[in-house]
């Protein structure tokens, strides 16, 4: 796969795109089906399977608050794409001269100049263009005129017919420690990954040693105690995972503190890969460390049932 980091003056030169547009912000089942028929048009047009995406996302470039926002990181989004065999991948840096652009300005500098798009594979709600004024009809206005074919996704539906899959939707799955409706959406266990760093050793004294990361800037589930599994030099363990602040230890700084099952090795500065099944309980303050070694062998016992071990 080619990846390309482009901005609104950036040279292109790759030809005969077969083009999605999104953030893919996850990857979720309702993006499969858009890559799917990006690959099957690309396919029968000899056309080379293109998506355009946004860093950062428009709705946290504009997000004030600065917030953790992304349900996955850059690396996540371009090893999926990879798996999903795309020819090429472009992230276009969303800053203020894009942002600023018309909708109108962007089909033209952009899409038809910048990357002379041969077909285009957009879902019906796409929105683009300075206040979001650009959508699906004004792109198939243009389509007649300047000489490629749009093809719409309609939405992909839950079983229950009610709900479309959505990142918004799995966004606030995560941060409200919903963790099996996020990975059904997502269709895999969402995960977060860092290197291993020395902590206090505090869990070392009351026998449950723990792997530490921090917390990246993509999206924080809820703070709390979880049911895991690990991927560590290229194996998987079971485990168990807090997500938190440690009260109990007056902790400040936010910490993934994850307690491998059957594993006793110094493994700091390694990478980490933890994947969330279920929330077990929220963070809560012991009032000393007794209490606190209790309370995890009651979430390990849970855990333990839950991976049927």
């Amino acid at each position: 796969m080619k990846y390309f980091e482009l901005d609104t003056q950036s040279y292109f030169e790759e030809k005969n795109l077969c083009l999605a547009i999104g953030n893919f912000d996850g990857f979720h089942k309702g993006h499969f089906t858009i890559i799917d028929s990006l690959k099957k048009i690309a396919n029968e047009k000899k056309q080379l399977a293109s998506i355009m995406s946004f860093s950062p996302h428009p709705r946290e470039y504009f997000n004030k608050k600065n917030e953790n926002f992304n349900i996955y990181s850059k690396s996540d989004k371009i090893n999926f794409l990879k798996k999903f065999n795309i020819d090429i991948y472009i992230e276009f840096s969303f800053d203020k001269k894009l942002s600023e652009l018309s909708a109108n300005q962007f089909i033209e500098n952009i899409l038809i100049k910048k990357l002379q798009i041969k077909n285009i594979v957009v879902g019906k709600d796409f929105k683009f263009g300075k206040d979001r004024s650009g959508n699906f009809k004004i792109l198939e206005n243009y389509s007649k005129e300047n000489n490629f074919k749009l093809h719409l996704v309609e939405a992909i539906m839950h079983s229950d017919g009610l709900n479309k899959y959505s990142s918004s939707i799995i966004r606030e799955n995560i941060k409200n420690g919903e963790i099996e409706k996020a990975n059904f959406a997502l269709g895999r266990y969402w995960h977060m990954s860092g290197k291993i760093i020395e902590g206090d050793k505090r869990a070392r004294k009351i026998n449950f040693p723990t792997a530490n990361i921090e917390p990246n800037n993509n999206i924080l589930p809820k703070k709390g105690v979880y049911c895991v599994k690990v991927s560590l030099n290229n194996e998987k363990y079971l485990g168990i995972s807090n997500f938190g602040e440690r009260p109990t230890v007056d902790g400040s700084k936010l910490l993934l503190e994850t307690h491998i099952f059957n594993f006793n090795q110094e493994i700091y500065g390694n990478d980490l890969t933890v994947e969330f099944l279920t929330f077990i309980r929220s963070e809560q303050k012991f009032i000393n460390f007794d209490e606190l070694a209790k309370q995890i062998k009651k979430d390990i016992e849970i855990a333990k049932k839950y991976h049927e071990i």
